[in-house]
């Protein structure tokens, strides 16, 4: 019995080593494309253009939005197609032991789906914030380094050096502002499972007084919730994810 629970454990970890370093991997080459791209057509933009928009603003797209536009094409999806079939394999399992039981379970999880539609839209207009604050910062860095022969001989130096660092604390404060909202959505998809296992720890002990299901079988109801609980928690990164790439891209 136990060569049958590590043999399949073993096979697991080797299938999603291959998956990450494949799918990591194609993320890798997409945002290797799209830089290529992106800088092609740079090179091609008129001085017009170059005028009307700061070279910061270009760096941050070269840089953050370009790695963000990645997370979203690759580690994402991953997580998302190991969500699904994750909890569908723990679902599957609980309704054969119980449906009634399964069903009281996820109950609590109908507002997820409202949960994930106000959380996605707040994270996507926050990350856009947080992007847009750090083409600034870039674009005064860029200005002072390239300029700097002109700040020394104006004696600008504390000016710029106060500038800056009003800038820098606007920009963590808007990251700070992502976190807090980052920070609470994980606990909230926690708190919801939390409650399915409270039902299950109610209901699911009258059953086994009552002879419905035996305790072998309400304990093993218990282990797949909890399977069924990472995928839950696991989806809240996948939404930031997701977010923040599509924010990027639209930059």
């Amino acid at each position: 019995v136990a060569g049958a629970m590590v043999a399949p454990a073993n096979g697991t970890g080797a299938a999603r080593y291959y998956m990450r370093e494949w799918i990591n991997g194609v993320s890798r080459r997409i945002e290797f494309d799209l830089r290529n791209d992106l800088f092609s057509h740079l090179e091609r933009l008129d001085a017009g253009w170059y005028a009307r928009t700061r070279t910061g603003e270009i760096m941050a797209r070269l840089t953050n939005d370009l790695n963000a536009v990645r997370m979203a094409a690759g580690p994402a999806p991953m997580y998302l197609v190991n969500t699904i079939f994750g909890g569908l394999f723990a679902l599957a399992f609980m309704l054969r032991i119980s449906p009634r039981l399964t069903a009281l379970a996820v109950l609590p999880m109908v507002f997820l789906p409202f949960i994930m539609v106000r959380v996605g839209r707040m994270i996507h207009e926050r990350f856009e914030a947080v992007q847009e604050q750090f083409g600034q910062l870039t674009t005064l860095a860029q200005e002072n380094l390239a300029g700097v022969r002109i700040v020394r001989a104006y004696r600008q130096e504390r000016a710029e050096i106060a500038r800056f660092g009003e800038l820098n604390e606007e920009y963590v404060s808007r990251n700070m502002r992502l976190a807090y909202l980052y920070g609470a959505m994980q606990p909230s998809f926690g708190l919801i499972a939390g409650v399915g296992a409270v039902v299950v720890l109610r209901v699911g002990g009258v059953m086994v007084v009552r002879g419905s299901i035996t305790v072998g079988e309400c304990v093993a109801f218990r282990f797949y919730l909890t399977m069924l609980t990472w995928p839950l928690i696991a989806l809240g990164w996948v939404i930031n994810l997701f977010q923040r790439g599509a924010a990027s891209m639209t930059r």
